[in-house]
């Protein structure tokens, strides 16, 4: 783009800016593109050269020309981060092509301790199963396992017990940007969950104390 002095000569108006930001966003294509997992922007800074705002500003600037051309994928921002995915609209057209679906399968019981985790965020066993009333070690293991979860350091009390927190492929699987955009436990959700789970342990009446349900329905 070209403008002209006060003294009619044409002068090039920051021509070096944007072929560098164009190159940025072919770097940071390749990098989510190769990475596949939620990279950091400072991530993104290191592979481009370049200052950590500019780097937010290309790869926010890229994401929206991925939303705009309504293609096969974006790029979706992550609790900070940002991953290249596949539009859920294809989703169905991928099935095809698999032998057997990628996504595990979850239970009732792990759907409830999923949902604890992500609205306590941290959250330990104890905080757990004190809101399901039963043990909840097979439900938190079976989560770490799928990737879903993962441990957030130990809370500073008696027994440092470990707390848990949602994985970056919790946010990109549940399609949330972060835990703030997550419907919050209050006392009715306590009190509906605690009300299946006596249920529930009614119902396996003779089965071993605290065993977890493993029936699996697909989500």
């Amino acid at each position: 783009m070209d403008i002209e002095d006060t003294r009619g000569e044409q002068l090039e108006l920051f021509p070096q800016e944007q072929q560098d930001y164009t190159e940025y966003e072919h770097i940071m294509e390749a990098v989510l593109f190769a990475l596949a997992r939620a990279v950091e922007v400072s991530e993104l800074a290191k592979a481009c050269g370049c200052d950590v705002r500019t780097a937010r500003e290309v790869v926010q600037g890229l994401a929206k020309r991925y939303d705009e051309s309504d293609g096969a994928l974006m790029i979706r921002e992550v609790e900070g981060k940002y991953q290249m995915c596949t539009s859920p609209k294809y989703f169905d057209y991928l099935v095809r092509v698999v032998s057997s679906p990628k996504k595990p399968e979850l239970s009732e019981v792990l759907l409830e301790t999923l949902a604890i985790i992500a609205n306590k965020n941290p959250a330990t066993r104890v905080e757990i199963e004190k809101i399901r009333g039963v043990k909840s070690d097979f439900a938190v293991n079976k989560l770490i396992e799928y990737g879903l979860i993962e441990e957030a350091g130990r809370l500073n009390a008696p027994g440092k017990p470990i707390l848990f927190k949602p994985t970056d492929e919790f946010y990109r699987r549940f399609g949330v940007e972060n835990t703030a955009s997550l419907p919050q436990v209050g006392p009715e959700m306590e009190s509906r969950i605690e009300d299946e789970v006596q249920v529930e342990v009614r119902d396996r009446m003779g089965e071993e104390d605290g065993k977890d349900d493993k029936d699996q329905v697909s989500f």
